[in-house]
């Protein structure tokens, strides 16, 4: 991958440290679904808890991503990739409360795999130096 530079370091910073909060986030969450697989049933409550915490944190990368497009009208993957990561998240929630585990659990296997790309894409992305005058 290639270094791309954009405009708007504050978009960019926010949408790296967003995006590697929420990557972690997926961890903490396989972590707590493995404990509950493996029996250890009071953990449900901080992975439910911990979904709508992920749910935040792809929402705040959302807004990073737009403020960055705002900046960079040409640059549009990473919208377009939080909007599917977050349609992603939700769809997770749903099928966590309706039971359907082995789609739950994959979908929470491939949000993981989506917020390490995000991650090592986000940075790729190299803020111009020079200070933008608009």
């Amino acid at each position: 991958m290639t270094a791309r530079v954009v405009s708007g370091r504050g978009a960019v910073t926010l949408l790296r440290v967003v995006a590697v909060l929420a990557c972690l986030d997926t961890l903490v969450q396989g972590l707590l679904a493995g404990m509950l697989l493996n029996g250890d049933v009071d953990s449900i409550d901080p992975h439910g808890f911990n979904a709508y915490v992920f749910e935040l944190l792809v929402f705040l990368q959302v807004v990073a991503a737009a403020l960055l497009w705002r900046r960079n009208r040409g640059l549009t993957w990473p919208l377009k990739a939080t909007i599917g990561i977050l349609l992603a998240t939700f769809t997770q929630t749903a099928l966590g409360l309706e039971g359907s585990l082995a789609a739950h659990v994959t979908l929470g296997v491939a949000l993981c795999a989506m917020e390490t790309v995000l991650v090592l894409r986000a940075f790729t992305l190299r803020a111009d130096t020079c200070p933008d005058v608009r």
